[in-house]
């Protein structure tokens, strides 16, 4: 387990994480003028927290075993899928929401 946590790509996968979770709060507190440190641990929201920790750990796959490393073109697939599910998805999901919303308030 120690291992682990002295891993530099798990190390930049978990500080990528927590930096992306930290920035929710400040962000949320600039755009509607309220503080929620609820953002810190909720799954959700941007910037994702899934996006900054896939590309962080695919980054230092890349510069640790090699670009051209089959674990790194990998990486680099589920990177992809990641990203492009917490911005299209997400952003669908919010759309669905609005219509949702207008349905049931008339």
């Amino acid at each position: 387990m120690i291992a682990f946590f002295t891993s530099p790509i798990a190390l930049s996968a978990l500080t990528a994480m927590l930096i992306a979770q930290a920035i929710k709060v400040p962000v949320e507190y600039l755009r509607h003028k309220r503080l929620d440190w609820s953002l810190f641990i909720n799954a959700g929201g941007m910037p994702s927290s899934h996006s900054a920790m896939m590309s962080a750990v695919t980054t230092s796959i890349g510069l640790h075993i090699g670009w051209d490393n089959p674990v790194f073109i990998l990486a680099v697939a589920i990177s992809l899928i990641v990203v492009y599910d917490a911005t299209n998805i997400r952003r669908q999901a919010g759309l669905h929401a609005e219509r949702i919303n207008q349905i049931v308030n008339g």
